[in-house]
């Protein structure tokens, strides 16, 4: 009989450490993505007005590619952004910059993602590229489901756009 009830009494803990219980919270994570863009040529152009220049013209749409902590590699062509808005602006050191905004989403091979939106700056002068990009609520999937935050964007456009995302991802 001891036996018996030692054996029901394991079987419930083990019952009610699997339980789920929602006042748990996932850590935060330290993640990290490198990504190269390429224009998609087939997307529309925006004005692009630099102080002292004629405007220009860029693309509006930019498929991304790489590869992240979590993510994996990512599938290129499900992964983009899209520039939004486009603006110069003259920093403090009397240079011009370029701000853009925008939306995108990232996807990796198996199928975890996020959509997102961001902000970058990049410098007129040396093409070095500075921002941030929030994850959209509630759009993640897989290893991204639930998840939130704000990402450092950091990179260059010098002969290829290139960017490093890298930052905390929190989850409800």
């Amino acid at each position: 009989m001891k036996t018996l009830v030692y054996i029901f009494s394991m079987a419930i803990l083990v019952i009610a450490g699997c339980t789920n219980d929602d006042t748990i919270t996932k850590a935060p994570i330290a993640m990290k993505i490198d990504c190269r863009a390429v224009p998609d040529k087939t997307s529309d152009l925006i004005p692009v007005n630099v102080p002292g220049q004629d405007v220009y013209y860029s693309y509006s749409r930019f498929n991304v590619s790489g590869a992240g902590s979590y993510i994996g590699k990512i599938d290129e062509e499900n992964s983009y952004y899209v520039i939004k808005n486009s603006e110069s602006l003259i920093a403090e050191d009397g240079l011009p910059y370029i701000r853009n905004t925008g939306y995108g989403k990232v996807v990796g091979k198996n199928n975890d993602g996020c959509e997102f939106t961001f902000w970058s700056n990049e410098s007129i002068d040396n093409f070095k590229i500075a921002g941030e990009l929030e994850i959209t609520p509630k759009t993640g999937t897989g290893i991204f489901e639930g998840s939130s935050g704000t990402l450092d964007i950091v990179g260059s456009d010098v002969n290829t756009l290139w960017f490093c995302i890298e930052g905390n991802l929190v989850f409800e």
